[in-house]
């Protein structure tokens, strides 16, 4: 998979406890730890920076797709006699391929998880050079399950991640800043600064509250 190398990616740590929360998402910190091979002290730290990402969220973890980089979107395509299975068997070459749905007449509606552009223009290429199929339409849906069924993941996926202050998409290593507990990801050192004297501020405005409520 050819990623851009701008976008944030986790490393390979982050990404094996991923996968295996995905297999089991109440598995605990010690085991999963064990599994991946590294220290449990490894495993909380890594999970804390995935939780404040919000890339997981919960006791029994899900994982947010979109933070990922992916996409749902929708093939409606003619398929003229061509059974269910035969489909699906065209279907199935695809990691994202997720669900078939029949549709009046000789239509049928196919769902796929895709996260890059070059993803879906293969998908299109692919079935255009089928016999027996036409494509009808290919959409993204506008609300996409913010928790879909497992997706293939591996160590090159970008991530998605938004500046906690402009809301703008970080590229490349973001700038951190903790704070009650809480790691914040910022896009450029400017809107770190500009977030730490709005924080400031908004401490000295509960001071100054406090004081006049006494």
């Amino acid at each position: 998979m050819n990623v851009n190398p701008l976008y944030m990616k986790l490393d390979k740590t982050e990404m094996k406890i991923l996968i295996e929360l995905q297999k089991d998402g109440r598995l605990s910190r010690r085991v999963l730890a064990d599994r991946i091979d590294v220290s449990t002290p490894t495993v909380s730290s890594k999970m804390e920076k995935l939780e404040n990402m919000e890339i997981i969220e919960g006791f029994s973890v899900k994982v947010d797709y979109r933070k990922m980089g992916f996409q749902k979107y929708f093939f409606k395509i003619d398929s003229n006699d061509k059974t269910e299975e035969e489909i699906r068997e065209v279907f199935s070459r695809f990691e994202g391929f997720r669900k078939i749905e029949k549709l009046e007449g000789n239509g049928h509606l196919i769902t796929l998880f895709i996260n890059e552009f070059s993803q879906l223009d293969k998908a299109t290429e692919y079935l255009e050079e089928k016999d027996g199929f036409k494509i009808k339409e290919v959409w993204r849906t506008q609300d996409e399950e913010k928790k879909s069924p497992k997706i293939s993941l591996d160590e090159n996926v970008p991530l998605d991640i938004t500046c906690y202050y402009c809301n703008k998409p970080i590229k490349g290593e973001p700038e951190k800043w903790k704070k009650d507990g809480k790691e914040h990801y910022f896009c450029c050192p400017s809107c770190e600064e500009l977030y730490e004297e709005k924080y400031e501020r908004l401490q000295r405005r509960k001071k100054e509250m406090r004081n006049e409520s006494q």
